[in-house]
């Protein structure tokens, strides 16, 4: 390539923070996953086609809500990614048995397509009528998973040309919260049985369907994915046969602190957390067309600075496209909640907290996570990952991405600072390198074969071909 092209992408960074991707499209089918998963190989799907957010918009159509949906589509183009995961509940849905409402659903799912939005249905949330729970508490499974398929397979009929991406149950094993049963790991022989029968409704009613099984809570406080996920499968012979897609959020302590390459304070590395998984699937002959993590994130609350918020997001998104993950939900857009209260439950968002419909200066305002996601996927969201180059030091990362015959590396140091080459044979010292550190400034030529990393990713674009 010759320098004229390079003089080009800032223009080409400009369209694509102006609008979604050309060949996205939330009314098509799923794309073709019929290859069965291949674990510890890298995916080989674009980055912006894995990352996507998981996100819990207003619903309903009162201005309001419509507003805050925009903000949020907008938010979505600029960031360059095309994918939301979010609830469709019981609860709301099917309030009495038999009985649909879905008024407050229309508008998101409308928009959503012409957005060009794909939307990955989160099915869970049982109410009162389908689930044995005490008076006043909820957060217990459906009694019956017939009633649940009924449910799902309704929502099916209503979205099934724009939704063609499905997600049983959220954190099955998290008893906590969210599967109140007789244990607080969960319950994987039930959770199984639904997921079977869910499936298998949903899989008769739409020929594209894509299911995930799991949605699993990998965290040490409840039952683990890997020891979960191998409940259910034993206790469910036909389980391993009719998986289409494995999800889990990789969360191994609450909350999140650590980076994603290290295992401190009972924190797990993120492709080892993949590779547990992987196992527990290879032991069962389980052959999954996918394995996605739908949620992940860290909040900027106490000592957690944004700017390791900004790192590890980035780090996490090529680390889990390396270890083979088709997709990558980042939690969340939006702080909400009350910024006083001691949870950080609301401070997972990509943006800072503030009123939608004010001024620009109350208006909620990108985090250093927003600005180097966007940077990343508007300069290099076609790309794919490729590999790791082996460094002398372990903790210092080169990771390789590709592009017909376009390469380009993300480099950081997840210790100490530390010098680094790029592969001699192709860079040398280049002056047309580009240097981008994801910082929103954009790209600037002079890559030097001997600079110093940090823990903040730096993505360099190389103009010639890679042999």
């Amino acid at each position: 390539m010759r320098l004229p092209h390079l003089l080009t992408v800032p223009a080409l960074l400009f369209a694509a923070c102006s609008s979604p991707a050309a060949d996205s499209s939330a009314s098509a089918c799923a794309a073709d996953l019929s290859a069965p998963y291949t674990p510890n190989k890298p995916s080989t799907l674009a980055l912006r086609d894995i990352v996507g957010l998981s996100s819990h918009p207003s619903l309903g159509a009162d201005a309001a809500a419509i507003a805050e949906r925009a903000f949020e589509w907008k938010a979505l183009h600029r960031l360059g990614i095309h994918r939301m995961r979010t609830d469709f509940g019981q609860d709301p849905l099917e309030p009495e048995r038999g009985q649909f409402d879905f008024s407050a659903f229309d508008p998101l799912v409308a928009e959503a397509a012409k957005e060009h939005v794909d939307l990955l249905a989160l099915l869970d949330r049982a109410p009162r009528w389908a689930m044995d729970a005490p008076e006043g508490q909820g957060g217990y499974p459906p009694r019956d998973a017939a009633d649940f398929a009924t449910f799902a397979i309704a929502v099916a009929d209503r979205y099934g040309q724009t939704i063609h991406e499905w997600e049983v149950w959220n954190e099955p094993n998290n008893g906590f919260s969210f599967w109140k049963g007789a244990d607080l790991g969960g319950e994987p022989d039930k959770y199984g049985q639904l997921y079977l029968r869910t499936h298998a409704d949903l899989a008769q009613n739409q020929a594209c369907a894509e299911v995930a099984c799991g949605s699993l809570l990998y965290n040490f406080y409840v039952g683990s994915p890997p020891d979960f996920l191998d409940a259910a499968l034993q206790a469910n012979p036909t389980l391993a046969a009719n998986l289409d897609i494995v999800s889990f959020h990789p969360y191994p302590t609450y909350p999140p602190r650590v980076a994603p390459e290290y295992a401190e304070n009972g924190e797990t590395p993120l492709v080892d957390q993949i590779a547990a998984v992987n196992a527990v699937l290879a032991k069962a002959g389980a052959k999954p067309r996918s394995l996605w993590l739908t949620e992940l994130g860290w909040p900027t609350k106490g000592e957690f600075t944004e700017e390791q918020h900004a790192n590890y997001a980035i780090r996490a998104i090529v680390l889990s496209a390396l270890a083979g993950a088709d997709r990558l939900y980042l939690y969340t857009l939006l702080d909400g909640g009350d910024p006083e209260s001691l949870s950080p439950e609301g401070d997972f968002g990509l943006m800072t907290r503030g009123n939608i419909a004010g001024l620009p200066a109350d208006q909620p305002q990108p985090k250093p996570a927003f600005v180097a996601i966007a940077a990343l996927l508007n300069s290099v969201g076609t790309f794919h990952v490729k590999r790791r180059v082996p460094q002398p030091d372990p903790a210092t990362y080169v990771i390789e991405l590709e592009r017909l015959d376009e390469i380009a590396w993300l480099l950081w140091q997840a210790d100490s600072k530390t010098g680094v080459k790029l592969p001699s044979t192709t860079l040398h010292t280049d002056p047309l390198l580009l240097v981008d550190r994801l910082d929103g400034k954009g790209p600037t030529a002079g890559y030097s074969s001997d600079m110093e990393l940090g823990p903040r990713p730096v993505l360099v674009r190389a103009p010639i071909a890679y042999e």
